[in-house]
């Protein structure tokens, strides 16, 4: 079988490689997937440069250790290179470990939610039922691919962390990504509005499904969610561009706002006036999702999943497809996943 590995981070990407390796055994509680596309997404590439390692140094759990980990106990170390990435991708649970009922997942078509050191970009991989989601039948592989991360990261942000409500109004920067259409098709479906903020105009594919779409080159931001909340201001804002943008985001709070920054697309810091969060009673946080999984309880990770899969059978959760590209292409999805003015999502097939 075909693997990617990352040997060391750098921003040319020249240190990846692909090896063959012998296909794993599951062990006990294990089941092997025959993978048949997997996802590329930002968070791919922030392990492929390195960019998760500068950042986790930063935290304060981290200092004066010579290994940094996600979390305060950790739990959760950044992995160790060489390693295979890989947040998500769709494939057939083909053998399974003792303890493993055979009759529920033998066979079964499954999105799988993973990442270093044992990510989804290879042609066979082990991991946990926890891991795993049944796929609709009427979900084609290259939506299954795209089953997991972003809408779950959509998902568990609106219904879970900003908790949005029915007439509330929400704004998003990034208003052409995967994610936040996936918000927007949210608000359609629960009766929230969302306001998304855009660079340009796409040449293809669909417009942002908001209820009102700003472009961040031409107009007043500040003035246009005004105009939008009826002089209220934003109740939920998501941000995943950081710089200049996020610091106009955030005198777009209402009255008790609450901010939620998801990604650093643009920088990843940005200067901040203390009183546009004092004077409102606002709240300024921040999600990522693994982390966010791995401090969730079984009960409630158990609802979530349930609801993505619901969803997802609704066709809520439809992702854009720019291009697919064979595992031995790996370094052209980059190029073209890096692209600018790209429309849809890049994939790599497996098969």
């Amino acid at each position: 079988m075909k693997a990617i590995r990352i040997e060391h981070a750098i921003d040319d990407y020249s240190g990846l490689t692909i090896v063959d390796r012998k296909e794993p055994i599951p062990e006990p509680g294990q089941l092997r997937v025959a993978m048949k596309k997997a996802a590329l997404h930002p968070s791919d590439l922030n392990y492929i440069r390195g960019d998760y390692y500068k950042g986790l140094e930063r935290l304060i759990w981290n200092s004066h250790r010579h290994h940094p980990s996600f979390d305060p106990n950790h739990d959760t170390p950044h992995p160790t290179l060489p390693f295979t990435p890989g947040a998500e991708g769709v494939g057939i649970v083909d053998a399974c470990g003792d303890g493993i009922d055979q009759k529920q997942w033998l066979g079964k078509r499954v999105a799988l939610l993973a990442g270093p050191p044992n990510g989804t970009w290879q042609q066979s991989l082990l991991c946990q039922p926890n891991q795993l989601a049944m796929v609709p039948s009427e979900l084609p592989d290259e939506q299954a691919a795209l089953m997991m991360l972003n809408p779950l990261t959509a998902l568990v942000m609106v219904r879970y962390i900003l908790n949005i409500q029915q007439g509330q109004w929400l704004l998003q920067s990034a208003g052409n990504s995967t994610v936040a259409k996936m918000v927007a098709t949210l608000g359609k479906h629960f009766g929230f509005h969302t306001i998304s903020i855009v660079r340009h105009t796409p040449s293809g594919g669909s417009m942002p499904l908001a209820d009102v779409v700003i472009n961040s080159q031409t107009d007043n931001i500040a003035e246009a969610v005004l105009s939008a909340t009826a002089g209220k201001g934003a109740d939920k804002i998501l941000d995943c561009v950081g710089g200049s943008l996020t610091e106009q985001m955030v005198q777009c709070l209402g009255d008790h706002g609450q901010m939620l920054l998801y990604g650093t697309l643009e920088a990843p810091s940005f200067n901040i006036h203390a009183r546009d969060l004092m004077m409102t009673n606002g709240r300024l946080s921040g999600f990522y999702l693994p982390g966010w999984l791995n401090r969730t309880t079984p009960d409630v990770l158990q609802s979530v999943m349930k609801e993505l899969t619901q969803l997802s059978g609704l066709g809520l959760f439809r992702s854009e497809i720019a291009d697919q590209y064979p595992i031995t292409d790996v370094k052209k999805a980059i190029t073209a996943a890096l692209t600018p003015g790209r429309n849809g999502k890049i994939l790599i097939d497996m098969v």
